[in-house]
């Protein structure tokens, strides 16, 4: 095979109280990556419009690029990649990771999978460097491996991959621009232990009320002490959407990764579609532009097409 393309999809980083160590794999949005074998030993991008083509097509300096180039090293042949970009860029929905993730994925395809999961995984969070000063592993492991994963350690990449159901994720993304590095530098530096406590005590119980299907303790699991409380203030209308998607009957709601954007976890395509309508609806009243998204949990990571 010397050609391949895929899609490399969004995912939905922390679900509120898991800061850097859970991630969620969806269905929409994803990139469109294509991957050939070129006879020139380098790597060479192209850029593919799209709405959100805004990304640099030197290999040094894009998150697909980087890791592309580390692989080529030991080959003797190249690549040319394209990618059109169809996640928000500085959404919170996993971009730069769904653009390493893919042109990784792509590239072992390519090479009959010559690498491991293990492997994948650090050639990726290679790519994640260009985008974050300390890139962590919560947007790539799921974007890679599908479904719900547990980044137990980010240097050594032990990632934990947890059965979940297939929900509804209604996804609403503000025109408002937060960078990540902007996003983490306003996080407290210290935490009281009680508040740790109450945390430590809300990852663990998510984690089983997703594993087990358990909706009401879901429910009184997906609560942030610690960081939803700091980046709301970065996100108008953060809590008037969060809100009515609970009344609205979702299981849980939260800022996706480092926001923009708001994820309501629901158990029917009905409640979030109705979450999505009054999303936009509201920040067309406030004359703020809106993408949104619906998609189910994607199980299984970057889809050949």
């Amino acid at each position: 095979m010397d050609r391949i393309k895929i899609h490399a999809p969004a995912t939905v980083a922390n679900l509120s109280c898991g800061f850097d160590v859970l991630g969620l794999c969806l269905n929409h949005p994803y990139d469109e990556i294509e991957v050939s074998k070129i006879l020139e030993r380098k790597v060479t991008l192209e850029i593919l419009e799209s709405p959100y083509s805004n990304i640099p097509d030197n290999p040094n300096d894009n998150t697909g690029g980087v890791p592309a180039q580390l692989i080529q090293k030991d080959l003797d042949f190249g690549f040319h990649i394209k990618i059109k970009k169809g996640i928000p860029l500085c959404g919170g929905l996993g971009s730069s990771a769904a653009t390493s993730v893919g042109v990784v994925y792509a590239i072992n395809c390519l090479l009959d999978s010559k690498l491991s999961q293990k492997q994948m995984l650090e050639y990726a969070l290679e790519g994640e460097k260009i985008s974050a000063s300390n890139p962590h592993a919560d947007n790539i492991a799921p974007c890679l491996l599908g479904g719900l994963t547990l980044i137990r350690d980010t240097k050594s990449l032990d990632v934990i991959n947890i059965p979940v159901e297939n929900y509804y994720v209604a996804l609403i993304h503000p025109h408002i621009e937060i960078k990540t590095e902007q996003a983490r530098n306003i996080l407290p530096k210290n935490v009281k232990l009680d508040i740790a406590i109450k945390q430590w005590g809300n990852v663990g119980a998510l984690i089983f009320g997703l594993s087990s299907n358990n909706k009401e303790l879901i429910k009184r699991s997906m609560e942030d002490f610690i960081v939803e409380p700091v980046r709301s203030n970065l996100i108008e209308g953060f809590y008037t959407i969060k809100n009515n998607a609970i009344k609205l009957g979702s299981i849980g709601s939260g800022i996706s990764g480092s926001g923009p954007t708001i994820f309501a976890i629901c158990e029917s395509k009905i409640i979030a579609t109705e979450i999505l309508e009054f999303s936009n609806s509201y920040y067309k009243s406030l004359n703020i532009g809106c993408d949104v998204f619906l998609s189910k949990i994607n199980d299984s990571g970057p889809i050949i097409v």
